[in-house]
């Protein structure tokens, strides 16, 4: 039997691993922690890379933040968390009722999203494109046919989904303009978005989306459908013709300038639910 390594609960093989990886693993808990838990981890290394979210991440190290093998500890925790493992459920239980075939996952990750897609439409085609696989990520779907990494986006989408990414990247309207342009015309498009400062790598710079997002992406070209069930944070867009950037951009100014307001009250409106 081949030497492996057992992490809440999860099973690797030690040759999907490297030493660093090993080590770090090794170290953690024994017990699945919580959620707080993995964030706090998250911005122990953050910070000890020197980041700093307030200042243009150019010049600063992020590829090493994204490549330290905490990003596997977080694959491993949302592969085996019931929470985040019923999120991917509702999101592969929507798309498979709306008939895609041919899906891109960016920022794909650990694989389980497409996974989770794969066995609930076996006839579909699904492309994770991440700029930061892991070893893990890499052997994990190889029994399954369906599921692949890619290096570029493509385009001719039925749907397209981007969990968790948006709040990482400088410009999050550029980039969500860009996988919309993937999507063919009446596709869809899954943002599922945390534009919170819940951990240092959600840049403050994003967080006036947190309510305005939909108006945005309306401005660029596509139609707000609603959340998904089950997932609430996941909102599902509709492309309906050709998109303006332009036009988005002008939205997104709109946000910059009452995004944080509109936060505030959100903050405010759900402190006084708490205290009723």
């Amino acid at each position: 039997m081949m030497p492996a390594m057992m992490v809440w609960g999860y099973e690797m093989p030690l040759v999907w691993l490297s030493q660093k990886e090993i080590d770090y693993l090794a170290a953690l808990p024994g017990d699945l922690p919580s959620v707080e838990w993995v964030w706090d981890e998250m911005d122990r290394v953050w910070q000890s890379y020197g980041l700093d979210n307030s200042l243009p991440l150019t010049g600063q190290p992020v590829r090493e933040f994204y490549t330290h093998p905490i990003w596997l500890m977080n694959g491993i925790f949302t592969q085996v968390d019931p929470v985040s493992a019923g999120h991917r459920l509702a999101i592969a239980k929507y798309l498979a009722r709306t008939g895609v075939h041919k899906i891109a996952d960016f920022g794909g990750g650990f694989g389980s999203l497409a996974l989770t897609i794969a066995h609930a439409i076996p006839d579909t085609r699904i492309a994770i494109i991440e700029p930061y696989p892991t070893g893990v990520a890499r052997e994990r779907i190889k029994s399954e046919p369906h599921v692949e990494f890619t290096p570029d986006i493509g385009d001719g989408y039925d749907a397209i989904i981007a969990q968790d990414v948006l709040e990482h990247v400088e410009d999050p309207v550029g980039l969500a303009a860009q996988l919309s342009g993937a999507v063919r015309e009446g596709g869809i498009a899954i943002f599922a978005n945390c534009f919170h400062p819940f951990i240092h790598c959600h840049l403050p710079s994003t967080f006036h989306l947190r309510h305005t997002f939909p108006r945005v992406m309306g401005a660029l070209g596509l139609r707000y459908l609603g959340v998904v069930e089950g997932a609430r944070h996941a909102q599902v867009f509709e492309r309906v013709g050709a998109l303006s950037l332009a036009r988005a951009r002008s939205a997104e100014s709109l946000s910059r300038l009452f995004g944080p307001t509109l936060n505030f009250a959100g903050a405010a409106a759900s402190f006084i639910r708490r205290r009723a």
